[in-house]
């Protein structure tokens, strides 16, 4: 028996979980998760929404998209194969970090009971799929507390052993990544509400940001000095930052590309919310380029150091993504503006989390 687990525990342990992977499993978190977005785009913008007009399975008969659903049931049926793949980079990172974090044996006990509670949620669902009562109903409810609860512990615990560790980002990833499922498939149930898709953005633009905590606290940086009032800046970055996309996502909300030429819209008027979307996107605009200018004071070329790096990046994200949501509302929101415009809304979640650690690491 021995014989046969020994090339399988070899492969686990001394490959795909050595420490050595790390560097490259945190830069396929933040890839893919950024990826997904560029992906879930085009589902809305091919009208793809419903290409699989149910959910988890692809019909009522089949878990994949069948031939006779066209090009709309491959790309959406696409789109929810990567979640896969993001799961298994997350359980990849995971346990690789896991592996190596101080209490990893008390740990063990609330990661095994927290994925206990998992695979009874899913049979609670299974069940309610089937026959939604009081009893699957209160099943449900249970295992769901009992997965609130052991993940709550089990970062407490594990922040209390490293405060900044990898381990609770990674395992936030992992979380938010299922959850990001489930509400997924609550979209295509509402029949692509478009408040659940909006939903389903920001949620993608704080895995990112995880995303991007893991990618920063994995590497080795070197130390550069921050301009005192660089640091100041990182806070209203962050705040206008948000603000700006939460509002885009509602302005995305009220525009003509639902993923389904029969889904409603959300009923706001679409130039006077474009037009709110772009003050905090101007306000932020005005704040990264000073960061930059202030950083630029106290260590001297844009490139000459990490922070420069990452400030200089988003100063030049930032202005792209300005000049291609005004080049989108005057030519009639095309497609292919909007899918760049979401592509530019995920790097700056990843961008706006980097400056906001390098502004306020320790000195």
């Amino acid at each position: 028996m021995s014989a046969i687990f020994s090339p399988v525990k070899s492969l686990w342990l001394e490959k795909l979980t050595a420490p050595a992977r790390l560097r490259l499993y945190v830069w396929l978190s933040l890839a893919t998760q950024i990826l997904i977005v560029v992906t879930g785009g085009l589902v809305r913008l091919t009208g793809s929404g419903l290409g699989c007009p149910t959910w988890p399975k692809c019909t009522d008969e089949s878990l994949v998209s069948t031939s006779e659903m066209g090009i709309h049931g491959i790309i959406e049926f696409g789109n929810r194969v990567l979640t896969f793949v993001l799961l298994i980079v997350a359980l990849l990172t995971f346990v690789t970090i896991f592996r190596q974090h101080s209490a990893k044996v008390e740990l063990r006990s609330m990661i095994i009971s927290f994925f206990a509670f998992v695979l009874l949620f899913v049979g609670a669902l299974a069940l309610a799929a089937s026959s939604l009562d009081a009893i699957s109903a209160s099943l449900l409810a249970a295992t769901g507390t009992g997965i609130l609860v052991t993940a709550a512990l089990f970062v407490l615990r594990a922040r209390r052993a490293e405060p900044r560790g990898l381990l609770v980002p990674s395992f936030g990833l992992g979380f938010g990544i299922v959850l990001q499922a489930v509400v997924g498939g609550i979209t295509v149930l509402t029949g692509l509400n478009s408040w659940i898709v909006g939903l389903h953005f920001l949620i993608s633009g704080l895995l990112i940001a995880l995303a991007s905590v893991l990618v920063f606290r994995a590497l080795p940086k070197p130390h550069s000095p921050v301009s005192t009032g660089a640091r100041g800046l990182a806070w209203p970055i962050v705040i206008a930052g948000s603000v700006s996309i939460v509002i885009g996502v509602l302005v995305t909300g009220a525009g003509p590309h639902a993923g389904d030429a029969a889904t409603p819209r959300n009923g706001l008027n679409l130039e006077i919310w474009q037009h709110f979307h772009s003050y905090p996107g101007y306000l932020m605009a005005a704040f990264v380029i000073s960061q930059l200018a202030l950083q630029l004071r106290v260590q001297p070329g844009l490139l000459s150091a990490l922070p420069n790096r990452a400030m200089t990046l988003l100063v030049g994200t930032t202005l792209a993504q300005a000049a291609i949501g005004v080049a989108q509302a005057r030519l009639g929101v095309p497609e292919a503006l909007v899918a760049a415009h979401m592509l530019g809304a995920a790097i700056l979640c990843s961008l706006i989390t980097f400056q906001f650690l390098l502004a306020r690491q320790p000195r």
